[in-house]
C-alpha cells in the first residue's frame, strides 16, 4: 500500500512558512473538487470534505502532519482566512503546533 503525502494534493495557493520560534509551516488553500486524494479511500474522504465546504485551508508540519483544517463554501471566504492564517503563523498569534481538526465529523 502506498502512502500518499500532503504535497501531492493539489492547491489554489500554498505557501511555507517560518513562524517566531523558527518552526515551518505549510499553509495551503485547497479546492476539494477534482482531487484524488487518499487513493484507498477517495469516495468516502470527499464525501466528508463536501460536508463543511469545498475550499479548506491547511496548515501542516514538514513531516506532513495536519495541524489545523477548516472548510468554507466559498472562495471568497476562503481566500480571506487563508490570507489571514498566513498573518497569524508568521507573527505567531496562531501558534501550529496545538492542532486544531474539525469538530463535525461523526464517530
Amino acid at each position: 500500500m502506498a502512502l500518499w503525502s500532503m504535497d501531492e494534493w493539489q492547491y489554489l495557493e500554498r505557501e511555507v512558512v517560518t513562524d517566531p520560534k523558527g518552526r515551518q509551516w505549510t499553509v495551503a488553500l485547497m479546492d476539494v473538487l477534482g482531487q484524488q486524494g487518499d487513493p484507498d479511500m477517495p469516495n468516502s474522504l470527499l464525501e466528508l470534505q463536501y460536508s463543511s465546504g469545498r475550499y479548506f485551508t491547511l496548515v501542516y508540519s514538514d513531516s506532513g502532519a495536519l495541524q489545523r483544517e477548516r472548510g468554507y463554501a466559498a472562495l471568497p471566504e476562503a481566500s480571506n482566512a487563508y490570507s489571514n492564517l498566513l498573518v497569524r503563523v508568521i507573527d505567531g498569534s496562531l501558534d501550529p503546533s496545538q492542532p486544531v481538526f474539525r469538530q463535525d465529523l461523526e464517530d
